[in-house]
Formats: structure tokens, sequence, C-alpha cells
């Protein structure tokens, strides 16, 4: 397990090199998962990652730490690859891998597809045939999530849109949580530090500091 820095990190746009000098909210989960300090643990789904990652750099300095109550929720939330570590790269499809990881690839993509499902019915809305074709039925989970952030209806402001943004990852994680289960894939079993025990400050406290 990863060394946890002696000095908390500061929750912040970007990728960085150490946690002093501030840590973006992968770079955050995965010091809590006790990885390497990075913005892809592996415990996370890349599809997943990619939206926290894009999420933490949209939403500004004062409205970041509204994310600090989803702190390792996504931690587990991923198919376990074959031997525990490898990850075929992004966009590579079943068809281009062999043996044993075949299924965790279908399995991967079944996910994406599932919690695309799970996600449309929860907000009420039904894309085009186009729309999905565009984001592959879902599996582009990531554009697809940004895609949905303006669907049913538009929200009118910004305060309305990073409400509806914190809304929806909390339902992502929802979604992926039950389509797991479905697949019958067991998260990841972590020793997960938890972030109040370490100091994160509580947001309705920071929402409130002048």
């Amino acid at each position: 397990m990863a060394a946890f820095p002696d000095v908390l990190p500061v929750l912040s746009r970007g990728k960085h090199k150490r946690p002093e000098k501030g840590a973006c909210f992968l770079e955050y989960t995965s010091l809590l998962a006790g990885e390497p300090f990075s913005d892809s643990p592996g415990c996370v789904d890349r599809e997943l990652a990619a939206v926290l990652r894009h999420a933490n750099d949209l939403l500004s300095d004062a409205d970041r730490p509204r994310l600090v109550p989803l702190l390792g929720r996504a931690v587990g939330l991923v198919v376990p690859p074959p031997d525990g570590a490898w990850a075929p790269p992004p966009g590579m499809t079943a068809d281009q891998v062999g043996g044993s990881v075949v299924s965790y690839a279908r399995t991967t993509v079944a996910l994406h597809r599932r919690v695309a499902e799970r996600l449309l019915a929860a907000i009420g809305y039904v894309p085009s045939a186009a729309e999905l074709k565009e984001h592959d039925g879902g599996r582009d989970l990531d554009r697809f999530f940004w895609f949905l952030m303006q669907r049913p209806v538009a929200v009118r402001s910004s305060a309305d849109y990073v409400g509806r943004l914190v809304d929806r990852l909390c339902l992502l994680h929802d979604c992926f949580e039950v389509a797991l289960a479905e697949l019958g894939v067991r998260p990841a079993e972590v020793a997960l530090r938890e972030p109040a025990a370490v100091g994160w400050p509580d947001p309705a406290q920071v929402d409130a500091t002048p």
C-alpha cells in the first residue's frame, strides 16, 4: 500500500506530480485506495474515471469541495482484469484481444452499456437512434454523460448546472453499483481510507465559509 502523505494535498484542477503540489479528485482516490499517486487508479473503471476527472477540472475552486462526499465511492467500481493488473487500452474491442482477456473486455463493454441504460431511465430521456450511434450505444460513457448534462432539458444558470452535475455524479455511481451487481461482478475489496478520518473538511462548512 502506498504511503499517505504527511501533509494533505489541496483538491485542485489538473494533474499533479506529487501530493505536496495538490491532487485532483482521482489522485485523491488513488491515495484513499492505497495505490500509487495517479489520476488513473486501477480500482476505478476507466469511463467513470474520465467523467470524474472532467468534473474535477470543470468545477471552480469554490464548487469543487461539493465533490468531497463522493471521495472513495468509486473505488472498486471496475471489472477486475484477469491477472489483477492488465487492462486493454481505451477503444480496444473484444475481437482485438484473445484468450483470458476476452471475457474481461466483453464484460466491461456490457457494464458501460448497462450504466448508460440505467442513467437514461433515471433522467427520463429517450435518445434518438443517431444519438445512440454517436455514443456507441452508451459504450462511450464519458462523452455520453456530458451530452446528457443538458437533457432532458437544458439548465438556465451555472449554479443549476453545478447542482445537476453533483446530482448526476451521485446517480452515475448508483448506476455503476447496480450494473456491476447485475453482471455478477463483485467490487474489489480495498482497505479504503475514509476521507473524514484523514481530515477533509465538511462540505457544509466549506460552503458556509465567507
